[in-house]
């Protein structure tokens, strides 16, 4: 249930930045006045950069619960000890 939530909030991220790239994309082909030159193009990276980072983020939703399931599955039972149980030697005397 937690996937599913993280990745509708990833995606929603994702379509916003998407959405404003292609604002400030557009906003490139109008002409302005030149103070607003360096914002257009600084918005138009960092909402690339969003995307980008959201499309990594959604892949690896995706893909490590699967991984997940699959060690927890793939592993020895639990009721089974890992080495044998250990056998205590007496103290050997010591000669002097």
């Amino acid at each position: 249930m937690k996937t599913k939530l993280t990745l509708k909030v990833v995606g929603l991220i994702g379509v916003l930045a998407l959405i404003s790239a292609g604002y400030c994309f557009w906003l490139m082909t109008v002409p302005l006045s030149y103070d607003w030159v360096p914002v257009v193009v600084i918005g138009f990276v960092l909402s690339i950069g969003v995307f980008v980072i959201s499309l990594i983020s959604s892949f690896r939703g995706l893909t490590l619960p699967s991984r997940h399931r699959m060690l927890c599955r793939s592993g020895r039972p639990s009721n089974q000890p890992t080495q044998p149980p250990l056998t205590y030697v007496e103290e050997i005397p010591q000669s002097e």
